[in-house]
């Protein structure tokens, strides 16, 4: 069965802290060992006495609460290689919550239809960490309080008339503007925009200065 191994342990290994990605990464790399030996025991205790005995998780710790994600990556590899895998035992507290696509995972008897069910799942979180980054780097919030004139005796000794910012610029300075704003280049970019208009580069460093933004489309906005 066509199963993306990659995209479920990637989803796996997300938000997880270097010690439990590790040991994904062991179990993974000894579950297609037996995949590309043709074996079919799947089962949570030969992977886990083979797992310990390669200096991986045992199976005590698969089959422990916290070891959900232990049992997706062996669920997984069981249907792509059409093996077999003991039922996870349920004998949970009912005081500890589980989150509703890992209870829905354990409802389903057919290890193939959870490996199906957990690729589904994978593709949603990704797709959702994906939509978070692009929010993050797309809000650009403008600083909308009004500017502060000083007084001063000179105001009142005429009016001074500029021309108007269309026939100072150039169409390709318009255009440069326009280009240095451009949320998709931006993005493009691995560029941020802070709260007060500053562009910062990928490792934080300030591109250009508080303002720069709210600037820019000030001026484009007298065009």
């Amino acid at each position: 069965m066509l199963v993306d191994i990659e995209m479920i342990l990637d989803d796996l290994k997300r938000d997880k802290n270097p010690r439990t990605q590790c040991s994904l990464d062991k179990l993974n790399h000894l579950l297609k060992r037996q995949f590309e030996e043709g074996k079919k025991d799947f089962s949570i205790a030969t992977i886990g006495r083979l797992s310990k005995a390669n200096g991986g998780v045992g199976t005590v710790s698969i089959r422990n609460k916290s070891g959900e994600h232990f049992r997706r990556l062996i669920d997984a590899w069981a249907t792509k290689a059409n093996g077999s895998v003991k039922k996870i035992p349920k004998d949970y507290s009912k005081k500890f919550k589980v989150p509703a696509d890992m209870e829905l995972l354990k409802r389903l008897a057919d290890p193939a239809m959870r490996a199906v069910f957990g690729q589904i799942i994978a593709e949603r979180n990704k797709l959702k960490a994906e939509n978070s980054i692009l929010k993050q780097n797309t809000e650009i919030i403008v600083d909308m309080r009004p500017n502060q004139f000083l007084y001063t005796p000179q105001a009142e000794q005429g009016v001074e008339v500029l021309p108007a910012l269309d026939s100072i610029l150039l169409k390709t300075e318009i255009e440069a503007l326009e280009d240095a704003i451009n949320e998709t280049k931006i993005i493009s970019r691995c560029w941020t925009v802070t709260q007060m208009g500053a562009v910062k580069d990928e490792n934080g460093h300030t591109l250009f200065k508080t303002g720069f933004i709210s600037a820019i489309q000030k001026v484009l906005a007298e065009i």
